[in-house]
Order: structure tokens, then sequence, then C-alpha cells
């Protein structure tokens, strides 16, 4: 059979293809033959006008086309996969996933208690809760990779619906206990200066640090980012590097090696729950947002 409908048949072939590397390991664990197979990824890469793949003596190696078009593929499998649970699963009403990316800061108890009394009330919906800082949250989104995201404002406003969650994060130095400034009672601009900074990847956060101290964002000097906290905690403990973080943090990674010092003027923002301008959503990730928003307008200012 030929592809010229792009059979989404043949999309799970060359997925499986890539994953073992090898046209009759690939053959055999889709239940056909190597010379069947090679016809239809034959015919595909006619389909799409373009080489996805080199044939070696015993592997194949994907170009720089294939390499997209595995993406491409995948990303319409899953979406196709998806599509399938939901009309299944509302059946029985609300059901199906809800994919949610979140920060790690003092918003996440409320947002496992929303999922779990959100989920005890549609028994069938399932949900799958994703970890990163706010510049992967938005970029799984942008991509579909995820429904909703929870982050630190402040958010682009003309990609995103949001709704403003009244809690707050303090924002300061994170440092070792024994550092230099572990004894401060605040951190002003100037206590920065050939200081090996670390932070946060955004640059709208940046600028509003920045801003904040009253700095020219220029003389910030970064010497590296991060998306969450683990991984740079030895660089504070045991190379005298200090992060830009939120006090948040801290109740995550609970270490008495180390300290967290407020900036002066006190530099604060709340979070955000955001999800994608016209694009839609399934019925119930839309009745999930609906039910958090309930529970924010229900919160103390």
């Amino acid at each position: 059979m030929g592809v010229s409908r792009m059979d989404t048949r043949v999309l799970h072939y060359f997925i499986v293809l890539t994953q073992v590397g090898n046209i009759t390991k690939a053959a055999t664990a889709l239940h056909t033959t190597q010379p069947t197979l090679s016809r239809q990824l034959k015919e595909l890469e006619v389909e799409v006008g373009a080489t996805l793949f080199i044939r070696g003596k015993r592997s194949i190696i994907l170009t720089d086309a294939g390499i997209l078009f595995e993406r491409r593929a995948q990303a319409i499998l899953n979406d196709l996969a998806q599509t399938k649970r939901e009309l299944k699963n509302n059946l029985t009403g609300l059901a199906g996933p809800i994919r949610i990316g979140c920060v790690e800061s003092k918003v996440s108890p409320f947002v496992a208690d929303w999922l779990a009394t959100f989920q005890q009330q549609h028994p069938h919906s399932h949900f799958s809760l994703f970890s990163a800082d706010g510049n992967t949250i938005r970029e799984q989104i942008d991509q579909n990779q995820l429904d909703i995201g929870i982050l630190l404002e402040p958010i682009e406003s003309a990609k995103y619906f949001a709704r403003t969650i009244p809690i707050t994060e303090t924002w300061g130095l994170i440092m070792a206990s024994d550092a230099a400034l572990a004894q401060k009672e605040f951190i002003i601009g100037r206590d920065l200066k050939d200081l090996r900074l670390l932070g946060p990847r955004r640059s709208i956060l940046k600028n509003q640090i920045a801003t904040w101290l009253r700095l020219d964002s220029d003389t910030l000097r970064f010497q590296g980012d991060r998306n969450l906290e683990n991984n740079v905690l030895p660089l504070l403990l045991n190379h005298h590097y200090y992060d830009i973080g939120i006090d948040g943090i801290l109740d995550f990674y609970q270490n008495q090696r180390l300290t967290f010092v407020p900036f002066s003027p006190l530099s604060q923002t709340r979070h955000t729950l955001i999800w994608r301008k016209n694009h839609s959503l399934s019925p119930t990730v839309q009745a999930f947002i609906d039910y958090v928003t309930t529970q924010i307008q229900e919160m103390p200012l």
C-alpha cells in the first residue's frame, strides 16, 4: 500500500526503525518482512520528497531531514493517540490527560491539592506533571507538549491567556551558609559586583531583577544559568557561586548549608497560570482551568 495519504501505520514503522536502528530488526518487531518494510519506507521517502536515512551494513543513520521527520511523526502519533483516548473516555464523562508544567516554588503544594481534588471529582482524568523553569514550560506549551503552565510573572501576554495566582515569591541570593554575604540582612545591587553569579534563563526575569536592583542589566555578570536548582547546589556549596533565585526554592532543597538573603528594595513576584491563545483545549483541560480559576478567586490577595 502506498502512502499518498500519509498512512499513520507507516509513520509508526518509521518510528520503530529509528528506535531499533536496523531494518531487519524493525521488520521483526513489526511482524512483517524486510522487503515489505523496505518498500514502504522507500515510498514514504518519495512521498515526503527527502531521503530520511542512510542504509548502512548493520544500521541506519538518520539524515537531517530524517531527524526532523522523526520529531514530527512522533508528535502526530502522540496527538492521534491522545485524541482516541479522549474520544473513548469522554463517553464516561470528563476524562483524558491534563499536561501541566510547574515551577518548583511555594505554589507546588497548591497545585498538588488542585490536582487531587479535581481527580477525585473526575476519576477518569489523568495528569502528567512536568517540573521545569519558566522557559522550558513556555517552550513545551508552544510545541503542544503541555496544555497549561504555572510559572512566575512576568509573562508574555500577547501569546498566552493568564490567571494571576496570589502566591508571592521573594527574590534574593542563594548561597552557602559560610559565604561572605550570608550574614547580611539584605542584598543590594553593589553587593553583586564581582560575584560568580548564576540565575534564571528567562531574559524577561533578568531584566526585571536588574530593574529591582537599579542596575543596568549588562552589569549583572551571569557566569551560568540553570533551569532547576539541584545540579547547581555543589557550585554554591563548594565553589563560591551565588544563585539569584526565590526563597521558595529552599522549601524543596532543605539544606542547612544553604542560606537565602533577600534583595533590597524588596523584590517580589506572583505566580500565574497560562495557556496558549488561539489553541483548542480538551474539555478536561478546560474544566481543570475553570476549577483552578475558581480556587484562585477564593484565595486571599
